[in-house]
């Protein structure tokens, strides 16, 4: 039966309980269709899955492949719920209990104008023994009808890996197994990722796309460390829970004294509904796009807003393509006196700057930085840039006088844990934490450092000693690297902080949370970059996703405009051989900047729409690519397109936002430019693999035009 609804926004989120089992369940409704969306049949899925070692299960044939509604989720029943209401937003506590004393908390929580509602579950041990957890979702989606045929329900995922972040893969419902026949059949889909590069294989997140229905839901979980999604059905609608990665997936329990409380990671959810009707292919594919960007759009809601400079959105230059590991005061300068005036912000000296191995972090290479790495951030300062420096915070290697101090070491069977060259430190212990602080800090601060990029080039592992569990042990380390790097934001106010992970192996929201920008991916050179560049803005923010473009002084001018205009993707990010290219080269080198410079409040807006076919393989894409933003006012516009392997012999036309005309205001291009008619952008490209960006503007609307929401 009904419980109740809360709106939030353009979403409502409804409860509903079944008396007979005492479950209460959650499901997410776009508010325009609440009033007369019914709940489809079958049993209400409850909003929180927990389960205690020494439980049993309950649905047939569930060993092994769920902890999901085993016997101690069953007894949970309804003790109590609340609405608190507030002028910026509301929140929904809904209290459970079982008949021995286990107590749980859903939480939700709505901010006005985010496009998301933020869930939280809370674990009390309210009986008189210890008790042992080894699942506790962070959230439980019920009611995604999926009554249509089964291609009508499809789930889209997005997949991780070095260089590869961030593609889309899609898969309804009959491919996935979860057809929901026979009826009484439990079909199960659990997937997630193990140890701390939480976008190793995929993204801690998912969009569930129902035809029939007319919407789409997301999901995005708020966890650096090793985490789980579960589609879940049984006859009925598609159930879609997530959290920590459970007992039997991620080798976690955790024992809970009398009186103990334990919160489970944050979790984002939402939905959208499909634009155009119901089963149209084209909107279908914009609104999944869009649930992307909603959840996307929570990182900038809840992120840091703390470093003035990051308001301008400059961009970046890094040493890294330019030397391979040999960075020195000398390149350096010469890179900041020919970047002086263009768009770049900061200047990075990336990994290869200490002496001996990475760890200790109090060693400058002298032969290549003779006075110091002060005197070098003065150098660059007088050009206008400020310096930025690489570390990997959490690992020591193996030339470093801290690979030794074992003592300050995550173990795992009681040896360190060693990861090729590469050694842990245990933050979990404060002492650790706080040499490690101190020693970074002093660094920056006593050279006069601007920036910092945070590096992490190998995950731990599925656990650690030092808990009840190797997966408790590991879920205690990450929480102490949030803290740690959150320490470190707090200790160096003015310092912007870019968070790495061998690319993009940390695009998720809570890595986001303590971090400024991030490295989109390690992409740097080949005829994918521009789609894994487009591809990441479903991970993050396009602001914050770095785009390497990597100059060669061999280029001709369509190899060079290809790479600068996959630059204007995200935020522009220059290496390579910028010191080497001729005249004509640099030309168009500083027209991408230029172009940089003005489309930056299109890039701050997080609006984006993505055309074209698909491109295939990474390998050997064709077809074609075009991402265009807008403005939050809607006066302007910036088009990037892409050309890959068998372009169209006839122009491309891209839609563009409808209202007044724009008219073109700057271009960067290798051929005939596009060209704007009526409401669509035409070009055509002039060979494989070329590529243009433009610069579009109109008008500032009137009162009268603006959207509902005022913007």
């Amino acid at each position: 039966m009904h419980l109740f609804s809360v709106p939030c926004g353009d979403m409502t989120a409804r409860y509903d309980h079944d008396p007979t089992s005492g479950a209460v369940g959650l499901t997410l409704l776009p508010t325009a269709a609440a009033g007369r969306a019914a709940r489809p049949d079958g049993a209400v899925e409850p909003l929180v899955q927990l389960s205690v070692t020494g439980d049993r299960s309950v649905d047939l044939w569930s060993q092994g492949a769920t902890l999901r509604n085993r016997s101690t989720t069953r007894e949970l029943a309804l003790s109590a719920h609340r609405v608190e209401r507030a002028a910026d937003g509301v929140t929904v506590t809904v209290e459970l209990a079982a008949p021995g004393g286990l107590r749980a908390d859903h939480v939700l929580r709505w901010r006005g104008g985010e496009p998301c509602v933020e869930v939280e579950t809370v674990a009390v041990n309210g009986t008189g023994r210890p008790l042992t957890l080894q699942l506790l979702s962070s959230f439980c989606l019920d009611g995604i009808p999926a009554a249509g045929a089964p291609a009508g329900t499809v789930v889209h995922r997005i997949r991780g890996g070095w260089s590869s972040e961030g593609r889309l893969t899609s898969q309804d419902l009959g491919e996935l197994g979860l057809e929901g026949w026979p009826r009484e059949a439990l079909r199960v889909l659990r997937y997630g990722q193990l140890g701390t590069m939480p976008v190793r294989d995929h993204a801690p997140c998912v969009a569930v796309e129902d035809r029939a229905a007319g919407a789409v839901w997301g999901a995005a979980l708020c966890w650096p460390g090793s985490w789980q999604i579960e589609l879940y059905r049984r006859g009925g609608p598609l159930s879609v829970a997530g959290g920590l990665a459970d007992g039997d997936f991620g080798h976690w329990r955790k024992t809970l004294a009398p009186g103990e409380r334990f919160a489970a990671p944050r979790a984002w959810l939402t939905v959208n509904p499909l634009g155009g009707g119901a089963g149209s292919d084209a909107s279908g594919r914009d609104a999944v796009d869009g649930c992307f960007r909603r959840l996307v759009a929570m990182q900038d809601a809840r992120g840091p807003r703390d470093r003035a400079g990051e308001y301008e959105l400059p961009a970046v230059a890094n040493e890294f393509a330019t030397t391979w590991g040999r960075p020195s005061h000398d390149r350096l300068v010469a890179m900041a006196e020919r970047l002086a005036g263009t768009s770049v912000a900061y200047l990075v000296a990336d990994a290869g700057w200490y002496a001996g191995g990475h760890g200790d972090w109090d060693r400058v290479k002298e032969d290549a930085f003779p006075g110091g790495l002060a005197a070098t951030a003065k150098a660059v300062g007088e050009h206008g840039l400020a310096l930025g420096l690489w570390v990997e915070a959490e690992t020591c290697d193996e030339n470093s006088t801290a690979f030794s101090c074992t003592e300050h070491l995550l173990h795992r069977d009681g040896v360190p844990v060693t990861a090729g060259r590469r050694r842990f430190w245990d933050l979990r212990r404060p002492r650790t934490a706080a040499l490690l602080l101190d020693r970074i800090a002093e660094l920056v601060d006593a050279n006069g450092i601007g920036y910092l990029k945070i590096d992490y080039n190998e995950p731990l592992g599925a656990g650690c000693d030092g808990a009840e569990s190797p997966g408790e042990g590991l879920r205690r380390q990450v929480a102490a690297a949030l803290d740690f790097f959150a320490a470190l934001r707090a200790r160096l106010p003015g310092v912007v902080i870019e968070n790495c992970a061998s690319g993009g192996h940390r695009l998720d929201p809570a890595s986001m949370s303590v971090s400024d920008l991030a490295s989109g991916s390690d992409a740097m050179e080949g005829a994918h970059l521009p789609i894994v560049a487009a591809d990441a803005n479903r991970l993050v923010p396009g602001a914050r996703s770095l785009v390497w473009v990597v100059p060669r002084a061999a280029d001709t001018p369509r190899e060079l405009v290809y790479k600068l205009a996959a630059g204007l993707l995200g935020r522009f990010c220059l290496s390579g051989d910028f010191l080497a290219l001729d005249a004509a080269q640099w030309g168009l080198t500083a027209e991408a900047l230029a172009l940089y410079r003005l489309a930056r409040p299109a890039l701050a807006s997080g609006r984006w729409r993505r055309h074209g076919p698909p491109t295939g393989g990474y390998g050997a894409p064709a077809g074609w690519q075009a991402l265009v933003r807008t403005t939050a006012d809607g006066t302007g516009a910036l088009a990037v397109l892409h050309a890959f392997a068998d372009p169209p012999t006839t122009p491309i036309t891209v839609p563009l936002p409808p209202g007044a005309p724009f008219a073109p205001a700057a271009a960067l291009h290798h051929g005939p430019p596009p060209t704007v008619e009526a409401a669509t952008l035409r070009w055509h490209p002039p060979s494989p693999h070329s590529a243009t960006a433009i610069w579009l503007r109109r008008p500032r609307p009137g009162p009268d035009a603006r959207g509902p929401d005022g913007r």
